[in-house]
């Protein structure tokens, strides 16, 4: 459990725009791209927020789709934005279907990850795993 709350695929404490990105995207994408998921989940625990907010992150996932697709991408602008603008389900489709185009290629994955950091506004914690040995470097002995 990452928050005071019971498992869920729509947890309360999370924006809603990012959690329909992070859903749309977890259930598109191959199992090698979906492991790089897991520490996403705590970064996106407590990022609900005002509609003012989820419009802002709405409007990211738009303005990045648009910037890294084809010209004709431009009519599906004019769709989205010919929804009410104080629409929750405006911004919710527009997260659903950015999700779905950049899991589309394999090659959108970090662009995709780092707009859930923009989103988020903060980066996951890594830590990279060392690899150990039974003796240090410098006290083994050569023959």
């Amino acid at each position: 459990m990452l928050a005071a709350e019971p498992f869920s695929d729509e947890p309360r404490c999370v924006c809603p725009v990012i959690a329909e990105f992070l859903r749309t995207y977890n259930d598109q994408v191959d199992y090698e791209r979906r492991q790089d998921l897991y520490e996403y989940a705590s970064l996106v625990v407590e990022t609900r927020n005002d509609a003012r907010t989820e419009r802002r992150r709405a409007n990211m996932c738009l303005d990045w789709w648009l910037a890294a697709s084809t010209p004709r991408r431009f009519q599906l602008k004019r769709f989205l934005w010919m929804l009410p603008p104080s629409s929750a389900a405006r911004d919710i489709e527009i997260a659903h279907r950015t999700a779905r185009w950049a899991a589309a290629s394999p090659s959108r994955h970090a662009a995709a990850l780092k707009l859930v950091e923009a989103m988020a506004g903060r980066s996951p914690i890594r830590i990279e795993q060392a690899s150990f040995t039974s003796e240090p470097e410098a006290q083994r002995v050569s023959p």
